[in-house]
């Protein structure tokens, strides 16, 4: 089996460092209580070790990823592929395998950006009065785990959104990315997990939160199924009109999520 049919197949990231990180956030999401201490606990390893493993400040060694891939459950042949990427990230002998490596990452980053709302709600909390570029200030404001907000930083980074200045400043170069959640033609599984979770936050929304500041409304018609085009080509232009309205100011002080439905509730 080559390397990229066994990535095809597990859904997994090439590079450990990255299967680390994804394996913790999958924890914390299934259990809020979960932490990077429980994990490094589970895994063996100091949390300061973990801890700098998954920020990049700490070289994973072969005989790591054996270590720690054996505490996850991989298989002798799943761990050596890992191993075999480690060493061609530090040997730019093995090009066709690095580039492989490259685009898979690349590939696994934009399915996280397209599936979790708050890769868009920390581009568009930097248009915020009193914005800090501090992970723990970003995850309290979303209300989102700290370790899932350090694993959207470094991805936003990796594909380019975000630019980190010399002076640690952060420059937003998404070009209105975030402001279109676009109909993405990557992957319809990706596209279904984000419009699942922006329903799941409106429902809290609507629990939660005063009339004052949210607005759930609805309204049910008869239509003829063959003008869907034309309503979807207006809720289009619906959702570039708010944006333009609402966005066009320097004095923003919080982020809001636009969510337009419209389905048939009649079955043929």
């Amino acid at each position: 089996m080559n390397l990229q049919n066994y990535e095809t197949k597990r859904n997994r990231p090439a590079n450990f460092r990255l299967l680390l990180q994804g394996e913790l956030i999958e924890r914390c999401q299934r259990n809020p209580k979960y932490s990077l201490r429980s994990f490094a606990k589970f895994l063996r390893v100091s949390p300061s070790a973990l801890s700098d493993m998954l920020n990049g400040k700490r070289n994973v060694t072969l005989a790591s990823i054996e270590k720690l891939g054996l505490a996850l459950g991989l298989s002798l042949f799943e761990i050596a592929q890992f191993q075999q990427v480690q060493r061609s990230d530090s040997s730019r002998k093995i090009l066709p395998v690095k580039s492989l490596i490259s685009f898979q990452q690349i590939s696994l980053d934009q399915f996280s950006l397209i599936s979790d709302w708050y890769h868009y709600a920390i581009l568009e909390l930097m248009k915020v009065k009193g914005f800090k570029n501090d992970p723990r200030w970003i995850a309290k404001k979303l209300g989102v785990n700290l370790i899932e907000i350090k694993a959207a930083i470094d991805r936003l980074i990796r594909l380019e959104l975000i630019q980190v200045t010399d002076e640690n400043q952060w420059v937003d170069t998404s070009g209105g990315f975030s402001t279109s959640i676009v109909d993405s033609n990557f992957t319809d599984a990706a596209s279904r997990k984000l419009q699942r979770q922006i329903l799941e936050i409106s429902l809290q929304a609507l629990e939660s939160l005063s009339p004052k500041v949210r607005n759930h409304t609805s309204m049910t018609m008869a239509i003829n199924a063959k003008d869907m085009s034309k309503a979807i080509e207006k809720i289009k232009t619906f959702r570039r009109e708010m944006s333009e309205l609402l966005e066009n100011t320097k004095n923003t002080n919080e982020v809001y999520q636009l969510a337009v439905s419209f389905f048939p509730l009649t079955r043929n």
